[in-house]
């Protein structure tokens, strides 16, 4: 009897031990979930969100703004949205050439859980973690020294972000000249600078973009204003990236473009060596191949756009060139059948234009026009960022809008609905599309 209760005993003292060890495991286990490390990015990506920057130029308001992009391209505030930079944009309180004349002012990293944002007023960039909601969280440290002043386009490869400093912020008059520079992307997120790397162009010439090529071993480069020098300069670059990421110009650039103007806008072909290149005072897109191994351009020929056309892309397949004509709100289309005969097969109006002012020298422009683009992953829908640009802040209304455009199985375009009025005041103008 008394063995029958010492066992009976032992069997309940052990199954109680158990199940306090089960307890504390479901607890830390759980409290592992509920508290992830906050410098790890999510395993998970968000899907139908969208990144916009404001552009504010104040400091610390510099701000990412998020979008829920429904099942018919329409976009609905994410929550938490706008999610701080921690530094400024560029102001432009005079309109003039140069301050805002950028692309790819943001950028995703390779596998897509980080985000990269220029404070381009307080020469930093901002890195964040994209968590599975789409909401962001900056990294520790973050934003970062850009190794320049005015940083306005960032392109990533691998472990290396590739950085404009533009210089040519009207509130940061600095004699520092515009560079290219290489920052590496450390494990955590931290942007440290890749020592050597740092390529200065000439003074005033306003770099407006870093673009890689397909592969990512070559890096072009448009130096938009270098037309304008007293004694003017070619202004579309070339460089070859190196096994250290480094940046090597290639011989012979930046080119001089022919006729009116420089380069302002680029994208390569994604199957083709070839780049297209806007012209913006011409009113014309430049096409050029390129060697793939030294990056060498060689000039193909030109192609109609309209007024101001800059800011282009590609889809994925190569079969289709979507170009923004700045001075006309509008969007035109080209079919790439031959990647170096770019033929126009749509031009679509964008709406709300706005009244139209006069630039000397340029004729009429539209106070709301199109600067920013971008696909989504599918392709079957075009995001353009549209800026209010007139220099006549008195006018009525404000012209900041985020154009939502269906593309169909054609590859032209259409907007069935009204844009988004993006908040910001008319004064500031916003920048940037990333796309998931």
């Amino acid at each position: 009897m008394k063995k029958t209760v010492f066992a009976t005993e032992g069997i309940n003292l052990y199954a109680c031990c158990m199940a306090l060890v089960m307890m504390f495991l479901i607890t830390f286990f759980s409290g592992c979930q509920d508290h992830r490390d906050p410098e790890t990015p999510d395993s998970s990506l968000p899907t139908n969100v969208l990144y916009i920057e404001n552009n504010v130029a104040v400091d610390n308001q510099n701000a990412i703004l998020a979008y829920r992009r429904g099942g018919d391209g329409t976009l609905t505030a994410l929550a938490g949205s706008p999610f701080a930079t921690g530094g400024k944009g560029v102001s432009n309180p005079t309109q003039k050439l140069g301050p805002d004349d950028s692309d790819q002012c943001i950028a995703q990293s390779e596998d897509k859980k980080r985000l990269f944002a220029v404070n381009s007023g307080s020469n930093t960039i901002a890195v964040f973690n994209v968590a599975a909601d789409g909401s962001l969280a900056p990294v520790t440290g973050s934003p970062f020294a850009s190794g320049g002043i005015n940083p306005t386009s960032v392109s990533v490869a691998g472990n290396k972000l590739y950085v404009v400093n533009k210089n040519d912020d009207p509130l940061q008059p600095n004699p520092a000249k515009p560079n290219y520079t290489v920052l590496t992307i450390e494990t955590d997120g931290r942007l440290t600078p890749l020592a050597g790397s740092t390529i200065e162009t000439a003074a005033s010439v306003s770099p407006g973009q870093a673009h890689l090529a397909p592969g990512k071993r070559l890096l072009f480069g448009a130096d938009f204003l270098a037309f304008m020098l007293p004694t003017p300069i070619g202004s579309l670059r070339a460089f070859t990236v190196g096994e250290d990421g480094k940046l090597a110009p290639t011989a012979g650039t930046p080119i001089t473009i022919s006729g009116m103007g420089g380069a302002l806008g680029l994208w390569a072909h994604p199957l083709q060596n070839v780049l297209y290149v806007g012209h913006p005072l011409e009113g014309m897109i430049g096409v050029y191949s390129y060697d793939s191994n030294t990056g060498a351009l060689t000039f193909q020929t030109k192609v109609m756009a309209g007024k101001a056309v800059c800011w282009l892309r590609v889809n994925k397949t190569g079969t289709r060139l979507y170009a923004l004509v700045s001075g006309e709100n509008r969007v035109a289309v080209y079919d790439l059948t031959n990647p170096l005969a770019p033929a126009n097969v749509q031009f679509l109006d964008l709406k709300n234009s706005g009244p139209s002012y006069e630039v000397p020298m340029a004729g009429a422009f539209t106070t709301s026009e199109p600067f920013h683009e971008e696909l989504s992953p599918d392709e079957k829908y075009l995001y353009v960022i549209n800026q209010h640009t007139n220099p006549d802040f008195t006018i009525s209304g404000n012209y900041n809008y985020l154009h939502t455009l269906v593309v169909g199985t054609n590859g032209q375009i259409s907007e069935p609905g009204e844009p988004l009025q993006i908040p910001v005041d008319k004064t500031v103008r916003p920048q940037g599309i990333v796309v998931y």
